[in-house]
């Protein structure tokens, strides 16, 4: 669960990269803040609302920032880029 993950560690050393980096610069679930990351499926912007579908988060959750879709590094094999 991210809310029992470490957050004493700010340099990582994956094992798909050649050198540390920062915890804010990785996708891993080891960071010193508790933010989590979800893949979501954006069905439509209008008049600057959101509307999302398969949130992985509980209720009322607030959505912090968007980012794109990678397929190297989210992997939904059906996923398509808009």
């Amino acid at each position: 669960m991210l809310d029992q993950s470490r957050r004493d560690l700010i340099v990582q050393s994956p094992s798909h990269l050649d050198a540390p980096r920062g915890v804010f610069a990785l996708r891993s679930p080891v960071r010193p803040n508790p933010i989590g990351l979800s893949v979501i499926e954006l069905v439509d912007v209008a008049d600057n609302v959101l509307t999302i579908r398969n949130i992985d988060c509980a209720d009322g959750t607030p959505l912090l920032d968007l980012k794109p879709y990678f397929s190297t590094t989210d992997s939904y094999p059906d996923a398509q880029r808009p």
